[in-house]
C-alpha cells in the first residue's frame, strides 16, 4: 500500500504535489484543532467561569463572615446587659419604680406582664402599660427612665392619643420588653 502511494507521488507534477501537501497540512491542522486545541479552549473557558464564580463565592463568604462577627459582637453586648439569673431583676417591679420616679404611677390604668420562652435558651418578658391623662413631659420622663435602666430594655410598642376634652392630657399604651438567658 505504501508502495502505491510512492508511485503516485512520483507520477504527480510539482503543482499537484504542492496541492496534496497543502491539503494534508490543512487536514492535519484541522484535526489537531478539532481534537486537541478546541477541547482545551473549552476546558479553559469552563475553568475560567468556575474561577470567577468561586471568587464571587469567596467574596460573599467574606461578607457573611464579617456580618457574623458583627452580629456575634452585638449579641455579646446585648447579653452583657441582660439580667443574670441570680440578679432577681423583675421587669414588672422596675416598671412600677420607673413610673413612681417619673410621677406617673397614679396614671397607670393597666399593667399586664407576659413571659415567653424563646429559642436558643432566651426568655422574653413583656409588660403592657396603659396610661390615662398623662402629660407629655411625664411620659418622656418615664421613657427616659426605661432608657437609663441598668439592663437592656426595649420599647416594642408605643401608642399615644390625645384626650378629646383636654388635648394636653394623653392616653398612652406602652409595651416594654426585657430578655434574659434561661
Amino acid at each position: 500500500m505504501m508502495h502505491g502511494f510512492r508511485e503516485r507521488w512520483h507520477l504527480m507534477s510539482q503543482r499537484e504535489r504542492m496541492l496534496v501537501l497543502a491539503g494534508g497540512i490543512v487536514l492535519g491542522l484541522s484535526l489537531m484543532f478539532v481534537l486537541i486545541v478546541d477541547p482545551l479552549l473549552d476546558n479553559f473557558d469552563r475553568l475560567e467561569r468556575q474561577a470567577t464564580r468561586k471568587q464571587k463565592d469567596l467574596a460573599e463568604l467574606a461578607l457573611l463572615g464579617q456580618s457574623y462577627l458583627a452580629k456575634r459582637d452585638h449579641l455579646s453586648k446585648v447579653e452583657s446587659r441582660m439580667p443574670r439569673a441570680d440578679s432577681r431583676f423583675s421587669l414588672l417591679t422596675f416598671m412600677e419604680e420607673a413610673a413612681t420616679t417619673a410621677q406617673v404611677r397614679e396614671r397607670i390604668t393597666g399593667m399586664q406582664p407576659h413571659v415567653q420562652s424563646l429559642a436558643q435558651g432566651y426568655q422574653e418578658t413583656a409588660v403592657d402599660l396603659r396610661f390615662e391623662g398623662v402629660q407629655l413631659p411625664e411620659l418622656l420622663a418615664f421613657l427616659a427612665a426605661i432608657d437609663q435602666a441598668p439592663y437592656a430594655l426595649h420599647v416594642r410598642h408605643l401608642q399615644i392619643r390625645p384626650k378629646f376634652d383636654n388635648p394636653v392630657n394623653l392616653d398612652a399604651t406602652v409595651q416594654v420588653l426585657s430578655y434574659a438567658k434561661s
